[in-house]
């Protein structure tokens, strides 16, 4: 059998043993994985984005839980208003279409009355 010889100048197992012992195992540092960046988008750019991607405003407005109004307003669409047909402008009356102009106002002669 052969055997092994150590240097009397290197520290014994126990030795080490004994010192690791006394100040703890080595700190080994966490591997920190870095977070990663998240940003939270108001409801306007939700809005949009979702809008970009091809989704209706009615379904933008389901999915954000707000009225289909507030996401027209976060893209800037305009509503046109119900359009009320304006009241018709009073026609002349029968009766005052009746009254013929006289012949001092028009400058024509006075008709002669013939009997």
């Amino acid at each position: 059998m052969s055997s092994i010889s150590f240097p009397v100048s290197a520290p014994s197992n126990v030795t080490q043993m004994q010192a690791t012992a006394r100040t703890g195992p080595a700190q080994v540092e966490a591997a920190t994985t870095p977070e990663e960046d998240t940003v939270k988008l108001s409801a306007g750019a939700q809005a949009e984005t979702m809008h970009q991607a091809g989704q209706s405003v009615s379904s933008i407005a389901s999915s954000l839980g707000t009225d289909v109004s507030t996401v027209d307003s976060y893209l800037g669409i305009t509503v046109a208003a119900v359009a009320v047909p304006p009241t018709a402008t009073p026609s002349v009356h029968a009766a005052s279409a009746a009254i013929v102009p006289s012949a001092a106002t028009t400058g024509l002669p006075k008709p002669v009355a013939t009997n």
